[in-house]
């Protein structure tokens, strides 16, 4: 497993969270932890299932913007 942090603009509520973690989670993530409050989504994976890219593509698909991905 790998995990990535990401910073996400447009975030502002619970709703926002949950819905960032859903579509983290469609995308193929096995685990995540979204802050609106902090702006960012720490997010676990298999990195021969899903890329960060793509994790990030269905970040930006749900409406919100992904300005950086940090590996951690």
């Amino acid at each position: 497993m790998t995990t990535v942090r990401m910073k996400v603009k447009g975030m502002s509520c619970s709703h926002c969270e949950r819905r960032v973690a859903d579509a983290l989670k469609k995308a193929g993530a096995s685990d995540s932890v979204v802050s609106a409050k902090d702006g960012s989504a720490t997010v676990t994976f298999d990195p021969d299932k899903v890329s960060p890219q793509q994790l990030a593509q269905a970040v930006r698909d749900a409406g919100y913007e992904v300005v950086e991905v940090i590996p951690t």
